[in-house]
């Protein structure tokens, strides 16, 4: 009887002992990233503090088993170069890229480190990855390539005396030039004429946009850092000549532009974590192809169609969320 009650006790206490070490192994062990962002803007900001909150959710503490080394070039490329040699030479467990000129520098400092892009239109198009289901080095990530067909049939159904829409990107942003691309060939198929103009810094803002402006009914501006950095300068060109803008993203909504079928910021980096810490568990990054935003937002500027005489239709309105109430 002595050796059965032994027996029981060893066996219970084996599986306590076991299930201390299960606790143990499930706790998230200490990990070591970068966060990387071209320039101070609220729509990459939500992409940063999308990150942080998904790494928290999971159980990663800043200060305790979380070690975060972020970095802003602030729109300057030599600096964004040193940052990203910087950056590498830390060897974090990982490094989210924000915005495809940061994805772009890092994949010409490291091969090794994962790179996870955040908030990259076209990863193809900017050479980062080979084909979307084709993460073959070691580089993947979330796009946020937005819904343009929907977007433009949305502001279609406006039934608006509107025959060109005006079209801008910046030369050297590859995401917004493949994004304008798709967007004209959509607008041309629902039978816009599209007047593409584009500009080499915020500098060429207000000539470019009065000039657009003066050629067409709407202008549509894709995902592009340095258009987000002058949006004012367009909206203030925009709303004196009352046509309507349509961005891809919400906060241009919230500051003056018409209506958006848009990605959250968001959502965008916390999916982006999301995806790292599958890396981190060990999934290889040839088993993770680019993948787009799972969720999107449809949002307009009750103020702005005011000021522009524009009245939504009440089916319409009733799908979209007006930012100009919050």
């Amino acid at each position: 009887m002595k050796k059965v009650v032994k027996f029981v006790a060893l066996f219970f206490a084996l599986i306590l002992i076991a299930g201390q070490g299960l606790v143990a192994h499930a706790a998230p062990a200490k990990l070591k990233v970068a966060i990387v962002q071209l320039v101070t803007h609220p729509s990459l900001d939500e992409i940063t503090s999308g990150i942080k909150e998904s790494l928290a959710s999971h159980g990663y503490k800043e200060g305790d088993n979380l070690e975060i080394d972020f970095q802003n070039a602030e729109g300057d490329m030599n600096l964004l170069h040193n940052i990203s040699e910087e950056v590498v030479a830390k060897e974090p467990d990982l490094i989210f890229a924000i915005t495809t000129p940061v994805a772009q520098s890092l994949q010409q400092a490291t091969t090794k480190i994962p790179i996870v892009l955040a908030g990259i239109t076209d990863p193809v198009s900017a050479k980062l990855v080979t084909a979307l289901d084709k993460t073959d080095a070691n580089i993947t990530g979330v796009s946020d390539f937005a819904p343009l067909e929907e977007l433009f049939k949305q502001f279609k159904s406006l039934d608006l005396d509107v025959k060109t829409i005006g079209m801008m990107y910046t030369t050297s942003e590859d995401n917004a030039k493949a994004e304008v691309e798709k967007a004209k060939a959509i607008a041309e198929k629902l039978g816009y004429k599209v007047e593409v103009k584009t500009i080499d810094s915020t500098n060429d803002m207000a000539l470019v946009a009065e000039e657009l402006a003066s050629k067409s009914q709407a202008i549509f501006i894709p995902t592009d850092n340095t258009i987000a950095s002058s949006i004012s300068t367009l909206l203030d060109v925009t709303d004196k000549a009352k046509i309507p803008v349509l961005p891809t993203y919400e906060k241009a909504v919230k500051e003056g532009a018409l209506l958006s079928v848009a990605i959250s910021q968001t959502n965008i980096g916390k999916q982006s974590a999301d995806l790292g810490l599958k890396i981190i568990d060990g999934t290889k990054i040839s088993e993770l192809p680019i993948e787009f935003a799972k969720e999107t937002v449809k949002v307009y500027n009750g103020q702005t169609a005011e000021k522009l005489g524009i009245k939504l239709p009440s089916d319409l309105s009733s799908q979209f969320k007006d930012l100009s109430k919050e």
